[in-house]
C-alpha cells in the first residue's frame, strides 16, 4: 500500500476540475414544477462520460446524445403554450454546484419533433426536426446564450408553440461552446439530451421546416470555427439551422386525432409510491401469514435492485430509501408481525421544490453563490437515511455516488461500472470521484492504494487476474474502494475493505459469475451487507468503538500468540543454555582430569624410575657380593 500526497492530490485537482468543464441536461421543470432527476429524460447511461460532448457532429448522437436513441419508460405531460425549463449540471447528481465551465461560451437552441410514441426506440436520429428557441451572443450584455445559463443556475426556459400539434414529442436542448472552435483541428462542442413529452393541445400546426439531425450542421458551417476570443467581436453570429419557428409562421395543418388528445404511453403507474429517474416502487401485496411477509419482502428486494440497475448519471438517491422501506418489512418478518405491508410515508424522500419556490427563475446576484437542485430541492435533502437505529428525519438519500463527506462511503465495481453502492454522507460526490479513480486503476497486477482528496482518503483494493487463477477472467477487474475522513486513518477502511471482499465474493462466486456481464448496480442486494459493514466498520461513534475493539482484540489475539511463542523460544533458550553450561562444566572436568591424568602419570613414571633405579642399585650390589664372595672380599 502506498500513498499519493501532494502529487495525487494536485493530479485530482486537475482531473476535478477538466470535469469540471463540461456539462450535460439532467431534469427538466413544466411551468415550474419538477419532473424529477432523470426522469422522461434520455441520457447517457456512461456514467464517467455522462458530460462528455457529442463527437463527432456527423454521428447519431447528435440526436439525443450518446444512447438518445433509446426510449425511457417514462413520458411528462405538457399542455400548448407551457413554459419548459431545462437544467444543465457539470456533476450530474448535483454533487457539486455549476452548470459548465465559464469558458465554454457560445450559442443554444431547442429543438422539436413529433413521432408516434416518446419512449419507443429508433425514433431520435433523423428528419423531422424544427427548432422553437434560439439565441447565441446578446451585444447589449455582451454575454453569450451559455454565459446567462451559467448565471441562472444551469438553467434554460423556453415556451411551447401554442398551435402545435398535440401528441408525442422529443425537446432537444443545444449548447454549442466555441471555446476551442479556433483551433487546429477546430473543436465545437456540443452538449444535447431530449426531454420525452406528450402535449396536450387541441392545435393542428406541424412545422415546415424541419431538418435531419444528424445532417443539420457540418464542419463546413463558419459558426462552427467561430473565434469567439476576437476582439472585438463579429456582429452577427453565422446561424447554421433551420429558422425558429413560431405560432402561426410556417406550417401546415393536421387533422386532430383522438390519440393526441389522451396520453397512453408512458403514464406513471398508479401504484407507484415512491420514484428514482424513470424507476417506481409499486406498492407490495397485502399480507397476513409469513409466507406472505417474506415473500413481499422479497418483492420489495427485487424492486430495490432494479432501482439501482436503472438509475443512470443522475443518481440512485431515492432508492436508498426504497431500501430502507424494504429493510423495515424484512425487520417487520424477522419479528413476528405478519400482517402488512406497512407504510412507506415515513421513508418519503422530500418532495422536489418549485421553481417559484427556489427562486432559481432569475440569475443570482453577484454576492450569491450558485446552487445546484437536487430532485430534493435543497441539497439538505439529499442525503440518504441514516443507518438502522439513527436518525431518519432527512430524506432522499445521497446521489449516485462512490465518495463523499463525513463518513464511510463505498462502492464495488468491475472496471468502471459501479455494481453496489452505498453511503452514509448526505453531501456526496462520488460518481465524480468515482470516475476519477476507477480509469487509473491498472488491473494488470493486485493493487492497495491510497488517493489523497482535500479531507477524505480514497482506499481502494484492485483485483488482478492472478488473484482468481481459476475463476472467471472478469473476477480480475474488480476494485472494493472506500472513500472516509483522513481522521479515520488507513487501518479501518483497509479493515473494512478486507471483510466486503470476502463477503461479496461468498455471495457472488467468481468461477460462475461474469462480473464484466453485469449491468450498472447489477448487485445493488448487496447494498445492504455494505450498509451493515460500515456500521460495524467507523461510521457511528459505536461502530467506530466496536471496529477498534475488533482490531484491539485481534491485536491482542496475535499478541497472546506471539507471547506464547516467545516464551517457547525462551524456554527453548533455558534449555539450551543449560545444556551449554553442563558442556562448560564437562569441558572444565575433562581438563582437569587431562591434567590430574598428566601428574598422575608423571608420578607413576617417577615411581616407575625411582624403582628401576632401585632395583638397579640392588643388582649390582647382589652382583658385587656375589662376586666378592667368590673371589674374596677386599679386605680379607
Amino acid at each position: 500500500m502506498y500513498l499519493h500526497t501532494a502529487t495525487s492530490l494536485l493530479l485530482a485537482a486537475v482531473t476535478l476540475d477538466t470535469a469540471l468543464a463540461h456539462t450535460t441536461f439532467t431534469n427538466f421543470y413544466v411551468d415550474g414544477a419538477p419532473q424529477g432527476d432523470g426522469t422522461c429524460v434520455r441520457m447517457s447511461n456512461d456514467i464517467p462520460k455522462a458530460t462528455w460532448p457529442v463527437r463527432p457532429i456527423d454521428s447519431q448522437d447528435m440526436a439525443c446524445g450518446v444512447n438518445g436513441n433509446n426510449g425511457v419508460a417514462r413520458i411528462c405531460p405538457a399542455n400548448s403554450g407551457s413554459q419548459l425549463t431545462f437544467n444543465f449540471r457539470d456533476w450530474p447528481d448535483a454533487s457539486q454546484p455549476g452548470a459548465l465551465d465559464k469558458s465554454h461560451m457560445g450559442p443554444c437552441s431547442v429543438y422539436m419533433k413529433k413521432v408516434d410514441n416518446s419512449a419507443a426506440d429508433n425514433n431520435a436520429a433523423g428528419p423531422g426536426w424544427f427548432k422553437i428557441y434560439e439565441e447565441d451572443y446578446d451585444n447589449s450584455t455582451a454575454q453569450w446564450c451559455t454565459s446567462k445559463i451559467m448565471a441562472n443556475d444551469g438553467k434554460l426556459s423556453v415556451q411551447i408553440p401554442s398551435d402545435l400539434a398535440g401528441g408525442y414529442y422529443l425537446v432537444r436542448p443545444e449548447l454549442l461552446a466555441l471555446h476551442e472552435a479556433d483551433k487546429s483541428p477546430p473543436d465545437p462542442q456540443f452538449y444535447v439530451g431530449c426531454a420525452q413529452i406528450f402535449l396536450q393541445s387541441t392545435g393542428s400546426a406541424i412545422p415546415k421546416n424541419t431538418v435531419s439531425i444528424p445532417g443539420y450542421v457540418s464542419m463546413q458551417d463558419p459558426a462552427m470555427t467561430f473565434h469567439i476570443w476576437n476582439a472585438p467581436k463579429q456582429l452577427y453570429f453565422p446561424q447554421f439551422s433551420p429558422p425558429t419557428y413560431k405560432s402561426g409562421s410556417s406550417k401546415r395543418d393536421i387533422e386532430t386525432r383522438a390519440d393526441q388528445l389522451k396520453q397512453t404511453f408512458g403514464l406513471k403507474p398508479a401504484n407507484c409510491i415512491m420514484e428514482n429517474v424513470n424507476w417506481c416502487g409499486l406498492t407490495l401485496p397485502s399480507y397476513s401469514t409469513e409466507n406472505g411477509c417474506w415473500g413481499a419482502s422479497q418483492k420489495c428486494s427485487d424492486q430495490t435492485t432494479t432501482c439501482y440497475s436503472s438509475a443512470g448519471p443522475t443518481g440512485s438517491k431515492n432508492c436508498r430509501n426504497w431500501e430502507d422501506y424494504c429493510t423495515s418489512v424484512r425487520q417487520a418478518c424477522g419479528s413476528g408481525n405478519f400482517n402488512g405491508p406497512p407504510s412507506a410515508s415515513s421513508f418519503m424522500p422530500t418532495a422536489p421544490a418549485r421553481l417559484s419556490e427556489t427562486g432559481s427563475d432569475n440569475p443570482p446576484s453577484d454576492n450569491t453563490p450558485d446552487q445546484a437542485l437536487g430532485s430534493s430541492g435543497d441539497r439538505s435533502a439529499m442525503g440518504p437515511s441514516t443507518p438502522s437505529g439513527g436518525d431518519n428525519s432527512v430524506k432522499g438519500g445521497s446521489v449516485n455516488t462512490c465518495g463523499s463527506q463525513g463518513g464511510l462511503n463505498s462502492c464495488i465495481a468491475y472496471r468502471t461500472t459501479i455494481l453496489t453502492e452505498h453511503t452514509t454522507s448526505a453531501a456526496s460526490q462520488t460518481s465524480s470521484l468515482a470516475s476519477i479513480i476507477l480509469p487509473k486503476i491498472d488491473h494488470r497486477t493486485p493493487q492497495k492504494a491510497t488517493y489523497t482528496h482535500n479531507q477524505n482518503f480514497m482506499h481502494y483494493i484492485a483485483d488482478a487476474p492472478s488473484d482468481h487463477p481459476s475463476a472467471d477472467p472478469s473476477a480480475g477487474g474488480l476494485t472494493y474502494l472506500v472513500i472516509a475522513p483522513s481522521s479515520f486513518g488507513r487501518r479501518i477502511p483497509f479493515g473494512y475493505l478486507v471483510e466486503i471482499k470476502k463477503q461479496f465474493l461468498a455471495r457472488y462466486n467468481p468461477e460462475t459469475t461474469d462480473f464484466a456481464n453485469l449491468p450498472p448496480y447489477g448487485a445493488g442486494d448487496f447494498n445492504v451487507q455494505l450498509k451493515g459493514l460500515m456500521v460495524s466498520y467507523g461510521t457511528t461513534a459505536g461502530g467506530k468503538q466496536d471496529a477498534i475493539s475488533n482490531v484491539q482484540k485481534d491485536i491482542d489475539n496475535v499478541k497472546g500468540i506471539m507471547t506464547e511463542n516467545i516464551e517457547r523460544v525462551l524456554e527453548r533458550g533455558e534449555r539450551i543454555d543449560l545444556l551449554v553450561d553442563k558442556t562448560d562444566r564437562l569441558g572444565v572436568g575433562a581438563h582437569d582430569f587431562r591434567v590430574r591424568s598428566r601428574g598422575l602419570k608423571r608420578q607413576m613414571w617417577w615411581k616407575n624410575v625411582k624403582l628401576m633405579v632401585l632395583l638397579g642399585v640392588v643388582v649390582v650390589f647382589l652382583v658385587y657380593l656375589f662376586v666378592g664372595f667368590g673371589c674374596g672380599l677386599p679386605g680379607k
